[in-house]
């Protein structure tokens, strides 16, 4: 039946993105961002780049929507960083066009470099705090560079994500300052997936049909959240941002 309809439909495949989301959404329940860290290299060592890419981005819409509205501070969130925001959702389209047309290799492994570094210097006490003391400069900057990272391989948010943490935003200021960038993120990048005709039919059905597992996994990762504190957080937080360091060059000799 489901052949008939979704030709290109594999069981394997599913049980792959239901695996690879229910992981991902344990590490998004804890740390408010990295389902696409953890789901989409996993789903890409089985699927093309392209159909991983398709396949997050309805995941990352909806569960970052709930995120977003539980979270709350919205207006205060979107006051204090629109200068980031603005400048990721111009430039998420050219990055979308970019996987479509253009070699990325170097791209990768250069910000790949530059995550691993910032979060190997930020564990071993050398800080980022200077960014804070001029956020209209470097909010704009960080913006456009992480909508082009973020259009080539939906990690959109790594860059924001240290920002925040140079600035030191409080653990829940942070989870909403991230829930608030990656709903309205998402939303750009599936926008932009679209007119590229990314968005297959076999792609949104694996990803409507992984979103149990995802929430599952997303609900145990929030209530491990609510357990640790401020520094075990921000110690999660950073090996994130290293792991998608060597995610991202993992992807460009892939």
């Amino acid at each position: 039946m489901i052949a008939q309809y979704l030709p290109d439909f594999n069981l394997f495949h599913l049980l792959i993105v239901c695996v690879a989301l229910s992981l991902g959404g344990f590490v998004k329940g804890v740390s408010a961002f990295g389902l696409p860290t953890i789901a989409v290299p996993i789903i890409f060592f089985f699927i093309s780049l392209p159909a991983a890419v398709a396949i997050i981005v309805i995941p990352m819409v909806i569960t970052n929507l709930v995120q977003m509205i539980i979270s709350g501070q919205i207006k205060q969130t979107i006051k204090q960083h629109w200068r980031l925001f603005l400048p990721l959702y111009i430039t998420l389209p050219v990055g979308v066009f970019m996987l479509a047309s253009l070699d990325t290799f170097y791209l990768l492994i250069a910000v790949g470099i530059l995550l691993i570094l910032i979060s190997v210097l930020e564990l071993s006490g050398i800080s980022f705090a200077f960014l804070s003391r001029k956020e209209k400069l470097y909010g704009p900057l960080v913006g456009a560079a992480a909508g082009i990272i973020g259009g080539i391989t939906t990690l959109f948010g790594t860059l924001p994500v240290f920002f925040f943490i140079s600035l030191g935003l409080e653990k829940e200021k942070f989870v909403a300052a991230v829930s608030v960038l990656l709903f309205t993120g998402s939303v750009v990048h599936m926008l932009s997936l679209h007119s590229m005709n990314f968005l297959k039919p076999t792609e949104l059905s694996y990803s409507l049909l992984g979103l149990l597992p995802l929430f599952a996994g997303m609900w145990a990762g929030t209530k491990v959240r609510h357990m640790i504190n401020q520094d075990t957080f921000k110690f999660i937080v950073l090996i994130l941002v290293g792991l998608i360091g060597i995610t991202m060059i993992y992807r460009a000799f892939a």
